[in-house]
Formats: structure tokens, sequence, C-alpha cells
């Protein structure tokens, strides 16, 4: 089998959707495509150009993005679109809140909301920078969203180790936390405020 950069991503979010970012290194994606490290190496020189690709795989529906032309439809659809591609992987949002932070990653969210609000009839209130704007909405869903797959981790690890009551304990609490308000809830009504926020300034 010929070793491709799609083959090597598909292995990649296997690991990922199995055993979490933790478990994502390139030795143990090696071992998982049996070929030697230096091969992943010549399609991706660093584990951040790795998960920067991986973020471009998970990101990617977001760059199909059609705006409607109404900039409170549109950053509402948007980060509903976002959350959702984030938490279609286990430990989505952190990988792609990696990649952003070290510029791996070539798919940018905040630019796609950029540029859909900049187009938009009505556009967003001057008082608000329309980058400003995206970046902001963009880091609110990843940081709501790092929680959430945080939660869902330690309730895995939780059933995993039942024996071990303080771990039990902890994930339980923050179980029960998660759980008084969904995720995608708490995005949608984080954005609805958001929405209302920026209106006001105007």
């Amino acid at each position: 089998m010929q070793l491709t950069k799609d083959i090597i991503l598909d292995a990649a979010l296997s690991i990922l959707d199995e055993y979490g970012l933790g478990d994502l290194t390139i030795r143990r994606l090696s071992r998982h495509l049996e070929t030697a490290a230096g091969a992943m190496y010549w399609h991706f020189p660093s584990k951040q150009a790795l998960l920067g690709a991986v973020a471009d795989r998970i990101l990617s529906p977001c760059t199909h993005f059609s705006p409607s032309g109404d900039w409170r439809r549109d950053t509402a659809d948007f980060s509903a679109l976002l959350h959702s591609c984030l938490t279609s992987h286990r430990d989505g949002a952190e990988v792609v809140s990696a990649a952003l932070a070290t510029n791996t990653a070539t798919v940018r969210p905040e630019k796609t909301l950029a540029d859909a609000l900049s187009a938009a009839n009505g556009a967003v209130p001057e008082a608000a920078t329309i980058q400003d704007t995206a970046a902001v909405l963009v880091y609110f869903i990843l940081g709501a969203t790092v929680d959430e797959q945080t939660a869902s981790n330690l309730q895995t690890a939780k059933k995993s180790a039942s024996s071990d009551k303080e771990l039990s304990s902890s994930a339980a609490d923050v179980e029960a936390e998660m759980k008084k308000e969904p995720g995608s809830q708490r995005i949608k009504l984080g954005t609805e405020l958001f929405i209302a926020g920026i209106a006001a300034r105007s």
C-alpha cells in the first residue's frame, strides 16, 4: 500500500476518535499503519503539521458555508456549524485550538465567518470590526466545546475506572453540571447573547 496524506489522516482521525488527542503521536500512527516513523515525516515534518492537517479535516464543512445575507442569521448558522464540526471527532476542539494557535491549520473559521459578515446586507454595526467580531465568537465556541468534550472524556474515564472513587466522583460532578445545559444549547444561548450585544452597540 502506497502511503498518502489522505491515508495518514484517515488513520490519525481513527486514533483520535478511539483513544483521544493524548495518543495521537507519530510513533502511534506509524505502528497503526505498520510503517516506519520516517515515512510519516515525509508527509508531515512535525506533529504540529500533522495536527494542522487533522484540524483542516475537522473544519472542512465550514469551507462550504453559504451565507444568507442576513448577518444575524449567518452568525447563528455558522456558530452551529462550527460546533457540529468540532464535536464530530473526539477532542476536536482541542485539536483545532492547538492548530489555530500555531498557525498550522489552513482553514480559518474566523475568516470564513468574517467573509460572510462582510458580504451581509445590513452588515455588522461599525462599533465592532468584523474581523474582531468573528474571532471573538470563534474563541467562545472553541472554549465552550473544549469544556464540553472534557466533561465527556471524564464521563468515559469514570465508566472505565469505576473502582477509583475520587475520579468517579469528580467525573460525576462535571457530568451533572454539563447536563444542566447541553453543549449545543450553551453555544446557541451564547451566540444569541453575542448577536444581541453587537446589535446593541450600533
